[in-house]
């Protein structure tokens, strides 16, 4: 995807602070949970539709979102399965896990399935993982949910050492191997600063989620200073460049009304799972108007240029080399979701500075 930023991407704020290089946006991305109140054979079907769609349409990567038991109603708990799938539908596109939960896996298990399908897609696979935050989950898996972050630094060295060809317990090493895989981990992060710099003394991506743990400023404001430091403290000696990958709610429709009433059940459905399952948000559904629900949870859906303007101002977009366009917490109708897409690639994304090639 070229860049050809206009003014609203030139005037980069943030890393003014810092003395940084401005990154600049480089690459579109749509994000997809999987989710759905119906079938899960004709939600999975769907999706795999969405990505050739997102191919087709010029879209740079596909990332899907790992859910065990119904977690925000995705129906995929198995990720690499998935993307093989994609990957047989699909030539060009990167495919991404955003994110893998480490802390639930045997991280040599997920070097093998990653590694796998990272050799079906003829090197495609872009490797996100994260810490979790749902609780229930790590119940079920019998895992200790307070100890999360300290299991996923652990775990996440011995994948990347894996990748790398390291030997195994035994002496054996990773077959088939991932040639170039260590070099596409990314690691996730809400906010903060800590993450930031554990990925960025990694040579890792970092991937920041569409929302924070803080209700009280908009999500681009306070994840600021995790971009900052992400950047500040990347570690160039590792042989790899910094990847930003920003995730943001974007729904181009034809009008607010329409907006809010394709999103708004979705949002509630969401809020009413994440305020008791969801650790460290204060998501509580606390708006009665479906307009300021979704004002209040940062999501930029209604007329093109309304959702333009909300992203050339968002300050931590403005840091970020990838835009991962996601529609979660809403849930579309396969067609709606179609047409935002390609209202995202034809008229929203050149806006900010991005030319998909179809």
């Amino acid at each position: 995807m070229a860049t050809n930023a206009n003014a609203a991407t030139r005037e980069r704020p943030g890393l003014e602070r810092t003395g940084l290089e401005r990154p600049g946006l480089e690459r579109l991305g749509l994000l997809v949970h999987v989710a759905g109140q119906g079938d899960p054979r004709t939600v999975l079907d769907q999706h795999l539709r969405l990505a050739v769609v997102a191919e087709e349409l010029g879209y740079d990567s596909f990332w899907i979102a790992q859910h065990h038991l119904g977690a925000e109603s995705g129906v995929v708990p198995s990720p690499f399965v998935f993307l093989a799938a994609v990957a047989a539908r699909t030539h060009r596109i990167r495919l991404g896990t955003a994110v893998v939960t480490l802390p639930l896996e045997d991280p040599v298990r997920v070097a093998e399935d990653a590694a796998q399908a990272d050799l079906l897609s003829g090197g495609r696979i872009e490797l996100g993982i994260g810490s979790g935050a749902h609780r229930p989950s790590f119940e079920a898996f019998g895992r200790d949910f307070e100890q999360r972050r300290a299991d996923q630094e652990r775990a996440a060295r011995v994948l990347e050492d894996t990748l790398r060809g390291g030997p195994l317990p035994g002496g054996a090493p990773l077959h088939p191997p991932a040639p170039g895989l260590a070099d596409r981990i990314w690691q996730a992060a809400v906010s903060g600063t800590e993450r930031a710099r554990l990925a960025a003394a990694a040579g890792h991506g970092l991937l920041l989620s569409r929302t924070t743990t803080d209700p009280s400023s908009p999500v681009g404001e306070a994840q600021v200073p995790t971009a900052e430091a992400y950047f500040k403290e990347f570690d160039t000696s590792r042989g790899t460049r910094p990847r930003l990958g920003v995730s943001r709610t974007v729904y181009p429709v034809a009008d607010r009304a329409t907006a809010v009433r394709d999103l708004a059940p979705g949002a509630r459905s969401w809020l009413a799972q994440a305020a008791t399952e969801w650790a460290g948000r204060d998501l509580a559904a606390t708006e009665s108007d479906d307009d300021a629900l979704l004002r209040r949870h940062d999501i930029h859906a209604g007329p093109v240029e309304a959702v333009t303007a909300g992203l050339a101002a968002d300050p931590a977009l403005a840091l970020a080399t990838d835009l991962i366009v996601q529609f979660q917490p809403g849930l579309p109708s396969f067609g709606s979701a179609v047409g935002a897409l390609e209202a995202i690639a034809t008229r929203v994304a050149p806006a900010l500075g991005l030319r998909p090639r179809p």
